[in-house]
């Protein structure tokens, strides 16, 4: 099998019908979107074609890009443009094979299970215990090719930590993935595709050699990194490695029917479909690529660092228990330039503004869908996705709607640490409540949930005063978002059968601090006239 020459990619039509399409049918009008059956999947075949096209057929500059924007290239031109690496994505056979180590690997006796390429799969020490109690084991035993190798995609640019000499991904363990969203509601997967392919003017590099590993790193003898290996730093590959970076010494174990009676054994435990071959083992070996130094800027993940310590590398922003939530929006839209703001945004975003500004605003994009891992060391927690709305804000603005922005937080992490207080003092009493270490986590998760159209109104009349917020979004934001915290503190302990003293009691704390706290009532003073600034 090999993806780029067979029809392995599922999609919806225009028609909501089904199909499976080869890359060079990416830009068929016909296509509105990906349909993969699981959400990482569906994140990691996005990353795959993307840095597929970025590889093979990137625009020259912005005009080119808006040229292929506008009018999408024919099958053949990119069936052409993809004939280049038809050689580095064979997912069998005894040559290279996509995202696998080039040695067979045949040395290692011992196998996994193919289950185990899935993040969320529980490790050895698990199963071991029997503690698999709410991923079980054996759900998944065998995947088509395709599948498989989509698996090993998701596996590679995601990769955590994964044991001694299991190297993680190049973007850490669980990365953030940034991708731009069209504003049309009509656009077709080869819009939604392209927003995130960079024009090499932008993001410039010199022309891919794809034969000696500098781009494939499949292509080429793994460099072990053991006792008396080298990491790989940025400037020792071609920029594009980037998007097809191997951390892991990984060879699929590929199985073909013998007989009619094992063939209609052949079916996919992920979709469900039957199919020609399956993988059910794959063998493995430690201390693969190990990627070291700073990666960023990257083209769809968005960094932090410490300003205060530059020589630090910066690392990938990462989901956290509780899933994405705008308070992490700055981070991911902001170009972080911004008051040496310690994040750094990814190059997309950059390149989208550009594309806003050389078309006069008739190009623009409308939001950005993130999506990541959540993950305690090896241990996938949840897998958490997001689209949250981008704005094309004039730079001599940014600084300004970043300090409204991160007043909001300020004060909306005051609330919220209030909130949580009231809660638990209600709950238990004053020698319980001090002396608890429970998990309070979920009153955050709420607030930040139920508060997001809040604050996004409140950005989007920010955005259209120059970056600061009217008396009257300030005014209505800060009422709306103090009812919602009323109202969540009631459902938590007010709609409880028995109404005890302490509840009242601390009702009327929370009322006092949202009316009575220093900096919030030094922001409602400060937007307390009726009349609009100037």
């Amino acid at each position: 099998m090999n993806l780029i020459t067979d029809s392995w990619i599922p999609v919806l039509n225009q028609d909501g019908s089904r199909a499976t399409i080869k890359p060079a049918q990416l830009a068929d009008p016909n296509v509105m979107e990906l349909d993969l059956p699981r959400l990482d999947f569906q994140g990691a075949a996005y990353q795959l074609l993307i840095g597929l096209l970025q590889t093979t057929f990137a625009p020259a500059d912005v005009d080119e890009w808006m040229d292929y924007y506008d009018n999408p290239p024919s099958e053949s031109d990119l069936q052409l443009a993809f004939n280049d690496v038809i050689h580095a994505f064979h997912v069998d056979g005894d040559d290279a094979r996509f995202m696998q180590d080039l040695d067979t690997l045949e040395h290692i006796s011992s196998t996994n299970s193919v289950a185990n390429l899935l993040i969320e799969a529980p490790g050895g020490n698990t199963l071991k215990l029997n503690k698999d109690f709410f991923i079980k084991r054996d759900l998944v035993e065998q995947l088509s090719l395709p599948m498989a190798a989509l698996a090993l995609f998701t596996l590679q640019i995601n990769a955590p930590s994964g044991g001694v000499g299991h190297r993680t991904g190049l973007r850490g363990g669980g990365p953030m993935t940034t991708l731009i969203r069209p504003n049309d509601t009509d656009s077709t997967l080869w819009n939604k595709l392209w927003w995130n392919v960079i024009n090499r003017e932008e993001r410039s590099y010199p022309d891919p050699d794809f034969s000696d590993g500098s781009v494939f790193p499949w292509l080429a003898e793994t460099r072990v990194s053991d006792k008396t290996g080298e990491p790989i730093y940025r400037d020792e590959v071609h920029p594009l490695h980037i998007y097809w970076a191997m951390p892991r010494r990984i060879r699929l174990i590929i199985e073909t029917p013998s007989d009619e009676q094992s063939a209609s054994d052949l079916i996919d435990d992920v979709t469900g479909e039957p199919c020609q071959q399956v993988v059910s083992q794959y063998r493995t070996q430690n201390y693969g690529h190990n990627y070291e130094g700073d990666w960023s800027p990257h083209p769809i993940t968005p960094y932090r660092h410490n300003p205060k310590k530059p020589d630090d590398t910066p690392f990938s922003i990462k989901a956290q228990p509780g899933g994405i939530n705008y308070k992490l929006w700055h981070m991911l839209t902001f170009t972080g330039k911004e008051g040496n703001s310690g994040f750094v945004r990814a190059e997309v975003l950059d390149h989208a503004n550009e594309i806003y500004a050389a078309s006069d605003g008739a190009i623009s994009a409308s939001g950005l869908w993130a999506f990541s891992y959540d993950m305690d060391n090896m241990k996938a927690r949840g897998f958490y996705s997001k689209e949250l709305p981008i704005y094309h804000i004039p730079s001599n603005q940014q600084i300004q709607l970043l300090e409204t922005v991160l007043e909001l937080h300020e004060l909306s992490d005051s609330i919220i640490k209030q909130l949580r207080n009231s809660i638990k003092y209600s709950w238990m009493s004053e020698r319980q409540a001090k002396d608890s270490k429970g998990d309070m986590s979920m009153i955050d998760t709420m607030f930040w949930q139920r508060s997001e159209p809040l604050f996004f109104r409140a950005v989007e009349d920010a955005v259209n005063n120059g970056g600061r917020l009217t008396p009257t979004a300030a005014r209505e934001w800060l009422s709306k978002i103090s009812k919602l915290t009323e109202k969540l503190y009631e459902e938590q302990v007010l709609s409880s059968a028995v109404i005890k003293q302490r509840h009242m009691e601390q009702l009327n704390n929370l009322r006092a601090f949202l009316y009575g706290n220093k900096p919030l009532a030094a922001f409602r003073n400060r937007y307390k006239s009726t009349e609009e600034n100037s």
